[in-house]
């Protein structure tokens, strides 16, 4: 068995999963593959294991017990109370006592940031002595994570290593990651017919994401010609193994392209219908934006319930905005921060996070920018966000009063302390807070790396966005390069790295 199956899913959704077991059931919760592993160890049948027995068995040393225990109570899973101090204690036992997938997982929960804060250099001292020792998680975990960067540096050729080992083992996820770039080529020199091949092998060995990642490259013309009908195809058969991302991908395509609106409608019906909850936001966004004839407006309300009762935290956001701008309704800023205000105090993270953006830079139409508000917001609501994500708002506030350059140099100094703060949405947060911060960040990195020789002032000069430009062409999406590369997303990818 290669590991415990809870470090291997998503975790924010497993910390929104939830269980109806009945109480006694509760006790059995820990999986039954991981009960089977361990039965031997403990001296308990597995027919008669109970979450005592798993206790016991940790108590006495059992580094097996001690890592499903520790996993479970972190995550708070299966009708084990959540107390992540005590299930890090766990997993440090575990992992001292040299269990590579303790080490694994402790290394993947300490890089991600998520149930407590990230510890990169520790992270990736785990990862090294798992992945060493030939797990094969450990080596997915940590080559994919030395691809892009962010928490740590990035090292693309020891990523492709490890990556390697992992898929020479069989292992579907680096198949799939290693197969995607040597395709698109973003990270590493292009190897379309390996990467391609890695692709087929990881979706024949039953990997449905392997299918939307594939059908995405085709789909977009990256790396490979464009065939829409061979991604459509692909994105098909990964809906009939329950995946609906590929569905949402396709009728998102169709729908904002304006190719075939009523296709849109039906794919991304099909994909809500899934569970992919973010498919009826998409719809209820296309309909309020016109997107979705004959009487598109109209349809806004329905896909917004279902959004709703998907549990789509961005529905929310959707709502605000529409009352904002005045679609379909008068224009309010103050009724957009009341939408927002009641979703986050029904515990909403996405539209605080929206919220906080929002009066921390202003819409220079109807919401003032007021920064010390969004402060107030987030002191008030941070227990909804991970303690990274408090941190990172908390950084963008500073950036938006930082108008001096020593003011600047001084977010850019925590920033430097702080390199696990690294991401796509901080980057884009950063550059909405300040954008002439975040254009002085990115010179100064594109200066070390002598793409950009001219002055660090902070402005988008044509040396600078021709240097930005340049960069840009080796990002994931460098399609979007095309679009304009002060594009929010660009420069927030751009900052990630």
């Amino acid at each position: 068995m290669d590991g415990f199956p809870f470090s291997w899913v998503s975790m924010k959704k497993l910390a929104k999963t939830k269980f109806t077991m009945r109480p006694r059931a509760r006790a059995r919760g820990l999986v039954l593959a991981a009960v089977v592993a361990m039965a031997a160890a403990s001296g308990v049948g597995a027919q008669g294991i109970e979450l005592a027995d798993v206790e016991a068995a940790a108590a006495r040393g059992d580094t097996t017990a001690q890592r499903m225990l520790g996993e479970a109570r972190i995550y708070g899973l299966a009708g084990v109370p959540q107390d992540v101090a005590a299930g890090r204690g766990l997993l440090e036992r575990s992992a001292a006592s040299g269990d590579g997938l303790a080490k694994t997982s402790l290394g993947k929960i300490l890089l991600d940031g998520y149930y407590l804060p990230a510890e990169p250099d520790r992270a990736v001292s785990l990862l090294e002595e798992a992945a060493a020792a030939g797990v094969v998680r450990a080596q997915t975990t940590l080559g994919s994570a030395l691809f892009w960067g962010g928490p740590i540096a990035a090292d693309p050729a020891r990523g492709r290593a490890l990556l390697d080992q992992a898929a020479r083992a069989g292992d579907v996820e680096a198949l799939r990651i290693l197969g995607e770039q040597l395709v698109g080529g973003w990270v590493l020199d292009p190897e379309p017919k390996v990467g391609f091949a890695m692709l087929e092998q990881a979706i024949a060995q039953g990997d449905p994401k392997a299918s939307v990642a594939l059908g995405a490259l085709l789909l977009s013309g990256s790396g490979l010609p464009a065939d829409p009908d061979r991604a459509r195809m692909l994105f098909e058969a990964a809906a009939k193994s329950g995946n609906g991302e590929g569905l949402e991908r396709y009728g998102d395509w169709l729908m904002w392209s304006r190719r075939n609106p009523a296709g849109a409608e039906t794919y991304l019906r099909q994909a809500g219908e899934l569970g992919r909850g973010s498919a009826w936001s998409r719809l209820a966004e296309g309909a309020m934006y016109g997107y979705l004839p004959p009487r598109s407006r109209a349809k806004f309300e329905g896909y917004a319930e279902k959004a709703r009762s998907a549990g789509d935290e961005r529905i929310a956001v959707l709502e605000a905005e529409r009352r904002m701008w005045g679609i379909s309704m008068r224009a309010s800023g103050p009724g957009a921060i009341a939408v927002l205000e009641q979703a986050v105090e029904a515990g909403n993270a996405t539209a605080l996070k929206y919220l906080i953006g929002l009066v921390r830079d202003g819409n220079g139409m109807n919401v003032r920018k007021r920064p010390e508000r969004a402060r107030a917001y987030l002191s008030r609501f941070s227990d909804l966000l991970t303690p990274t994500e408090a941190a990172q708002l908390a950084m963008t506030i500073d950036a938006a009063t930082a108008n001096s350059p020593a003011a600047q140099a001084a977010v850019a100094e925590d920033l430097a302390r702080h390199p696990e703060f690294r991401s796509p949405w901080f980057g884009r947060e950063l550059f909405k807070a300040n954008p002439n911060l975040a254009v002085r960040l990115l010179q100064t990195d594109m200066k070390r790396r002598g793409l950009y020789s001219g002055p660090l002032d902070g402005l988008a000069t044509r040396p600078t966005l021709r240097a930005l430009l340049q960069d840009c062409m080796t990002l994931q999406d460098g399609a979007r390069c095309r679009d304009g590369v002060m594009d929010p997303v660009v420069i927030g990818a751009l900052l990630a790295r």
